[in-house]
């Protein structure tokens, strides 16, 4: 599942050290509520509006996008608590809607272990765009995801960090005669009983993470690395997932995702990445490149645009040469 920025970068308030987040309330002994939060507006442009995936009346599809959460700790207990406004990616009406996304206590045993539960990300949703330079529109991974009912653990041991989750079936879709009706919900949550996990090893200069997730409807395998090279950054990924919903045949994509980023200035990066994504069962893989820019206005505004070529339309039979286009400002605290 493609991470955005919004959600890499609160993330980091937590655990990067360099938290906007407002402190609401703090007591002598330490206990203190944090209210954080950000948005991000704009959205993608499709060059052939007949093969848009939202239908041949636009060539624009909304994707703002904004939360607001808060984070309160007592000793070694926390909680969050999070809403997000979101827009329905690709459907005709792409309306906005409210969702709950994290509903969530967590225990801090020792600097090195924590146990979180209840409705929060999964273990491999904090890894699974790591690698990709892009913004929004490099070859992705669809993993669980947020999920109800989640147990995670995270262990941070220096340069070696590992996760591990289990979910059970989510609930919040629609009813029919007060019981769940299974493949309706409007959020992450309906992959069912699902378990994921990573390990990585976090070099000053170096990084590479492998992950998988395996459940009744989902199977996922893959690696992720990073290098800093001053002014350049090199990344990419690579996976296999299985996906089977609604009882249908297994859907198996491989794919990989190889890019880099070049520094300009402190504030100005340009970005390139080469994608292919090969389905099983369409005519041809998709390949296509993505080439982008990012300015840092603010170390918490961001303004960011790419442009994507080659198979990136929706056809008949898998994906079609096209173009596809991608603007955003982030904004976050």
């Amino acid at each position: 599942m493609k991470k955005t920025v919004l959600a890499v970068a609160l993330t980091s308030l937590f655990i990067g050290g360099a938290a906007q987040a407002a402190t609401i309330y703090k007591n002598d002994n330490g206990d203190n509520i944090k209210v954080y939060g950000g948005a991000e507006i704009g959205g993608t442009l499709v060059s052939d509006s007949a093969k848009s995936p939202k239908g041949p009346d636009t060539t624009y599809v909304d994707q703002s996008f904004g939360t607001i959460g808060l984070k309160g700790q007592t000793g070694n207990f926390y909680a969050k608590f999070e809403i997000d406004a979101e827009r329905e990616h690709w459907t005709a009406d792409n309306k906005l809607r409210l969702v709950i996304d994290k509903l969530m206590v967590g225990y801090n045993f020792n600097d090195n272990n924590t146990l979180e539960f209840g409705r929060t990300d999964t273990a491999y949703d904090k890894v699974d765009a790591f690698g990709d330079v892009t913004n929004d529109l490099g070859v992705g991974i669809s993993e669980a995801g947020d999920q109800d009912n989640t147990v995670r653990y995270i262990g941070d041991f220096g340069k070696i960090k590992m996760s591990i989750s289990h979910s059970l079936e989510g609930w919040d879709g629609d009813t029919v005669g007060g019981e769940p009706t299974k493949y309706s919900y409007i959020t992450d949550s309906l992959y069912g009983a699902v378990t994921n996990g990573y390990i990585g090893y976090y070099g000053d200069s170096f990084t590479v993470i492998a992950a998988a997730e395996a459940g009744d409807e989902t199977e996922i395998y893959s690696l992720h690395a990073e290098a800093d090279l001053g002014k350049v950054t090199l990344g990419g990924l690579v996976f296999d997932q299985t996906k089977n919903f609604n009882g249908g045949k297994d859907e198996n994509t491989f794919g990989f995702n190889l890019g880099g980023k070049y520094a300009l200035s402190e504030q100005l990066s340009l970005l390139a990445s080469a994608n292919y994504a090969d389905v099983e069962g369409d005519d041809d893989a998709a390949i296509y490149g993505v080439f982008g820019t990012e300015y840092m206005y603010a170390k918490n505004i961001k303004l960011a645009a790419e442009i994507a070529v080659g198979d990136v339309l929706e056809g008949n039979n898998g994906t079609e040469s096209g173009v596809l286009g991608f603007a955003k400002a982030y904004y976050w605290f």
